[in-house]
């Protein structure tokens, strides 16, 4: 006999003790991921393989039982383990912590939603939860949409865009009694409706939250991988009910540096829950970073959106991430520096954010992206911020020996304004742009400039991940929310490496009036 098949023949024989199992029943109830391999593997008859954001996940549910979280958002690829660990083992062992524990569970499909309830019910009836928890399902409890424990819990399997009757979320008590889970609540194909989209997303306003017993104390889960920006992920984590939302934020690959770093902006009403994973693919066992590079060559949006978390819009991308140039250590010849400004005068969550980007000019590279700045500000905190960036900046140059010369800004709006104003208060060179083309055009008049590896970007920035997905959503049909990074790019591409008096990159010597020696620079404000 093999030595796989003895160890499996040996843990089948194993008796426990009464201490033995009480030591299990507590572990069980108290560990997420213990309790989801052990049932996992009575129901499969293989062990669960385990990767690191297996063990996130369960963390994270297990503050649900405990009270810690409300409204939970987890976004994971497709077959990460998402619906098996956050839906069947989750609302198994939420009745063997608690048999009065009414769930209500939706999907996008109710053949789905029925499929996972029967699958709970299979384990809270398997002689091995019986015999560690006592629990029975009652005995009219025939059917799959709906079935209750002999203590009054249960759980209720629904389409999402179905009726919900006689059933609620939860108890009328506090402590964990239950929650409504939401797994993949829209079909993909459904989420380019704006129609359809609406009306699952228009449900967490009104119906979903009628069903909680206790709308302030009830949880509510929703597990899906992105598919769009409008998505219901995409529809709470900005606001659409007003609520918050703890969000878990699983992209594969997994970007640098810490989820605080690069968690997206416009998530307005998310809390990002903060973890510690190395850079690359998230589970290289499902897809190493071979797979995903072939996965995004072959089928960009839907890598983008499904397995990188951040989806973008359909009609094809102008700025691709196969063309970027990245920089980590700079090069002996920079020339000079620059700041392009794009600003927004509110700060609304619905307006856009203010950018100030700082490049640096390379006879031998091209233009190099510095540092930047992006934030929703009002005009006082505009001008404060303004000048705070441009001292820092020159602060850099003094430092690498070159001249901060200029700052360049679009003439319009609050941009007016606050050119006026700095032009007033302060010595710090600024201009207008003038930008008589359409966004698409400019955009594509600047591309050739970056695929032929003129235009640099920090491969270390924290911020890097946020601009990078802002240039990929950005379509010709104009279908993304922002573009606000992208506009002081293309003043930087088209002042720096296009205007007629730029000698090409590889030259000798650079001729911009702007950028001759002369007045020094220093601090303002």
């Amino acid at each position: 006999m093999p030595l796989a098949d003895k160890n499996d023949k040996i843990e089948e024989e194993v008796k426990w003790t009464r201490n033995e199992k009480r030591m299990l029943k507590h572990l069980l109830l108290n560990d997420n991921l213990a309790y989801s391999r052990y049932f996992f593997k009575h129901r499969e008859a293989m062990k669960m393989l385990i990767s690191p954001h297996h063990l996130i996940m369960a963390d994270t549910l297990r503050k649900v039982f405990t009270g810690e979280i409300k409204r939970l958002i987890i976004n994971v690829p497709p077959g990460y383990t998402k619906t098996e660990m956050a839906v069947i083992l989750f609302m198994s062992q939420g009745l063997a912590i608690n048999p009065k524990a009414k769930f209500i569970h939706a999907t996008y499909s109710g053949d789905l939603a029925l499929e996972n309830s029967q699958k709970t019910k299979d384990i809270v009836i398997s002689p091995e939860f019986h015999d560690l928890f006592g629990l029975n399902v009652r005995q009219d409890s025939k059917s799959k949409k709906k079935w209750y424990t002999e203590e009054g819990g249960g759980v209720y399997a629904v389409a999402a865009g179905g009726a919900i009757t006689g059933f609620r979320a939860g108890r009328f008590q506090l402590g964990f009694q239950g929650a409504f889970i939401f797994d993949d609540p829209i079909k993909p194909d459904d989420a380019y409706s704006p129609t359809k989209r609406a009306k699952i997303n228009n449900r967490f306003m009104n119906t979903f939250k009628s069903r909680l017993a206790l709308e302030k104390e009830t949880p509510m889960i929703l597990i899906m991988q992105r598919i769009h920006e409008d998505d219901p992920s995409g529809y709470l984590l900005t606001g659409g009910t007003g609520e918050k939302w703890h969000h878990l934020l699983l992209p594969t690959p997994m970007p640098p540096g810490p989820v605080s770093k690069w968690y997206p902006k416009e998530y307005t009403h998310g809390i990002p829950i903060e973890y510690d994973l190395e850079p690359g693919p998230l589970w290289p066992f499902k897809h190493d970073a071979e797979k995903l590079v072939e996965m995004e060559r072959t089928d960009p949006y839907t890598t983008s959106s499904q397995y990188g978390q951040r989806p973008t819009p359909k009609g094809g991308t102008i700025f691709k991430d196969e063309w970027w140039k990245y920089w980590t250590v700079l090069p002996k010849d920079l020339a000079y520096m620059r700041i392009y400004a794009d600003t927004a005068q509110k700060k609304e969550e619905h307006n856009d954010y203010t950018v100030l980007q700082a490049w640096a000019y390379s006879p031998s590279m091209g233009i190099i992206l510095i540092e930047q700045f992006r934030g929703k500000l009002e005009a006082p905190e505009l001008e404060k911020t303004f000048v705070e960036f441009w001292n820092k900046m020159t602060d850099w140059c003094k430092a690498q020996g070159i001249r901060c010369t200029v700052v360049k800004v679009e003439d319009k709006s609050s941009g007016s304004s606050l050119i006026q104003t700095i032009k007033k208060k302060t010595l710090v060179p600024i201009k207008g742009i003038q930008r008589s083309k359409d966004k698409i055009t400019r955009a594509y008049g600047v591309v050739p400039q970056i695929t032929t590896g003129n235009v640099w970007l920090p491969q270390n920035a924290v911020w890097i991940f946020d601009f990078k997905d802002e240039c990929r959503k950005f379509s010709p049909l104009m279908a993304h929310k922002h573009d606000d990074q992208i506009d002081p790019l293309m003043d930087a591409v088209e002042d720096m490496l296009m205007n007629k008096n730029v000698v090409p990159v590889g030259g000798e010597s650079h001729t911009q009036t702007d950028d001759t020696p002369g007045t020094d620079y220093g601090y303002y404000g």
